[in-house]
Order: C-alpha cells, then structure tokens, then sequence
C-alpha cells in the first residue's frame, strides 16, 4: 500500500472537520432559550436566589408539550415550544415578588395536577406511593414463609447426648471428609 493510500482517510477526516461549522453546546449562546444578555448574574437566568427558585419550579412543574420531562430539562433538550413561555411567566411572577408556592399554584389551577412532576398524596394518588411498600412487604413475607418451609419445632427431631461410639464414628467421618475436600495446593 502506498504512503498515500495510507494516508488518505485520516487527511480527508482532517480536511471534513476543519471545514464543519463550529458545534457549540446547548447550554450557550443568545439562541438558547435560557441564556439572556440582559440577565443579572453571568447571562444566565439559573444563577442567584432568583435562580434558585426558578429552577426548583422549573424541576417542579411537568412540560405540556407531552415530552414528559420537567420544564427545565424539556427546555435545554427537547427545545419544544410550550417551556420557554412557561419559564419566562415563572421569571417574571418571581421579578414581580410572587412566592414559589403562589406560582405553583397558578399552574395548577390552569392546568391541573397533571401539571406538577410529584402529584399530591391524595385520593387515588394515594395508591401510587403506597402500592410498591405494600407489595415490598407482602413479597418479603411470602419469602419468609417459603423459606420457612411451613416447619414446626414439634417436627424436629430431637437431640440428645450422644455415645461415645457414635462420637468417635462422627469423628472418623469428619477426618474423611476433611480428607477428600482438601485443595491440592
């Protein structure tokens, strides 16, 4: 094989990747839909107290746009349209001093429970938080019985002193097996 045959591949690699447009990550850059020029701390919305609560409401309230994540990480990886306006309102609700539980609620009373990433332990929701610990316990005690084996004490057989023939019996038995089982090394 000649030297440019050999070579060829890895220059054409070379050659696609230097002319490929630079590839930057979600996360960054004016066309994101969490990265803002204007924003207090470092371009970026998630940063400081307002931070803070906009990412726990962010995690705490489900996109609609039927992604099933949380509207934060619909937002950076599904990029739908329903979670960047949902995160502006809730921006803007805590700019405007709304508490964290005043905006959930006003999520809730727009779009229903379904809205919230954990739903409420009540009701039938009851059932989805209790159901796996009762299953848990009920298997934990059906392997106890199986492993139990249904036995009784009375159907054990009982145990005395032994005599001293069947001692040196039991003694020679041990020696033998110890004999056989013995690694090789």
């Amino acid at each position: 094989m000649t030297y440019i045959a050999k070579t060829a591949p890895t220059l054409a690699t070379a050659l696609m990747l230097a002319l490929a447009p630079a590839v930057r990550a979600q996360s960054t850059g004016p066309d994101h839909a969490g990265y803002d020029p204007n924003a207090q701390a470092g371009g970026h919305y998630h940063e400081g107290e307002l931070g803070e609560k906009l990412m726990l409401l962010e995690t705490a309230l489900k996109c609609q746009c039927g992604c099933g994540l949380d509207v934060h990480s619909c937002q950076f990886q599904m990029q739908c349209g329903t979670s960047p306006g949902w995160s502006q309102r809730i921006r803007e609700s805590l700019q405007r001093g709304e508490s964290v539980d005043a905006i959930q609620a006003s999520f809730v009373a727009d779009f229903g429970t379904e809205v919230l990433m954990l739903p409420p332990p009540e009701g039938f929701n009851l059932l989805g938080y209790l159901l796996p610990a009762l299953a848990i316990v009920t298997a934990g005690m059906f392997v106890g019985v199986i492993a139990r084996g249904n036995a009784t004490r009375g159907a054990l057989a009982s145990v005395g002193p032994i005599s001293d023939d069947e001692a040196e019996r039991l003694r020679a038995a041990m020696a033998r097996l110890d004999q056989e089982e013995s690694p090789d090394w």
